[in-house]
């Protein structure tokens, strides 16, 4: 295969890099370094599962053909891209026009929502449903629910201690403003349960909170992207889903799905509690005239 003479000044190391390893690469990795030496331009909007279909190669696959040419991962890879990117805009010479034009071709909307249905595809077709309802009854049980989780993962929490509520939980989501969140665990008791979202890169302080809630004898659960995450063997029940984003931040649908079916099914098994709730809380909002009537 013929590969092109000359690449723009932000994708020249990854060429380089591909080119130098091709010929140690299996024949997979060859197929993924192929494809992007013919589209360099593409990488900073690829995301993994869209660069294993394109390829014809697996996900796995692609994460092991960055780490064969010396990247951690595929992010460690889109990030010095991006880098380069950045550098090349800031130049006094900045010449990115054909890549501009080559991103604005694509529909980036679709490309986006694409990646999510992936993610929620893969997500309810390799979760575990014994796990699922194992989880269920926890959050059901437990004398109060609580979330934590950083960065994108604190709005995550803080929607889920909003959607147990309103399904006749009683839960909150840990805050940010205390020193550390293991404070918050001072008054936590052996009914409650800690859930916590996790995801790269991995936050300390959230294995933190995990683990000394499970020292402390309380009951745990973790929502992060893979077995092999390192909230896993540290709570007591985990549940994975598929967060691939297109750029470096987590996508959330596929934990928004999850979480929505989680008081789905403590609904559906708890009828009497959920709808005492929702109709308290109805009743709360129409008496304050917080909602507004439908013409």
């Amino acid at each position: 295969m013929k590969f092109p003479a000359v690449a723009s000044k932000p994708y020249g190391s990854l060429r380089e890099r591909l080119l130098s390893h091709v010929n140690s690469l299996s024949r997979q990795q060859r197929l993924i370094a192929e494809y992007l030496l013919d589209n360099l331009q593409e990488v900073p909007l690829l995301s993994v599962p869209q660069l294993a279909k394109r390829s014809g190669a697996s996900e796995a696959t692609v994460v092991r053909l960055c780490q064969s040419i010396g990247f951690t991962g595929f992010s460690d890879m889109k990030m010095e891209v991006v880098e380069n990117l950045r550098e090349e805009m800031h130049s006094p010479s900045s010449s990115l026009e054909k890549t501009s034009d080559a991103a604005a071709a694509n529909d980036v909307l679709e490309a986006v929502a694409e990646l999510e249905r992936h993610n929620i595809d893969s997500t309810l077709k390799n979760i575990d449903r014994i796990a699922f309802e194992s989880v269920a009854a926890t959050l059901f049980q437990a004398g109060h629910i609580f979330t934590f989780g950083l960065g994108i993962s604190a709005h995550l929490a803080e929607l889920a201690a909003y959607l147990f509520t309103e399904h006749g939980l009683r839960a909150n989501s840990f805050g940010t403003h205390f020193t550390s969140p293991r404070e918050q665990l001072v008054t936590m008791r052996e009914s409650d349960v800690l859930m916590v979202f996790s995801f790269p890169p991995y936050s300390r302080q959230t294995l933190e909170v995990l683990t000394e809630a499970r020292e402390r004898g309380m009951k745990t659960i973790a929502v992060t992207d893979r077995l092999s995450a390192p909230a896993v063997p540290t709570a007591g029940e985990s549940l994975i889903v598929s967060s691939h984003g297109m750029t470096f931040t987590n996508a959330t649908s596929s934990t928004i799905v999850l979480l929505n079916a989680l008081v789905v099914e403590i609904a559906s098994r708890h009828r009497g509690n959920t709808v005492d709730a929702l109709s308290s809380i109805n009743r709360i909002l129409r008496d304050r005239n917080y909602l507004v009537e439908d013409e």
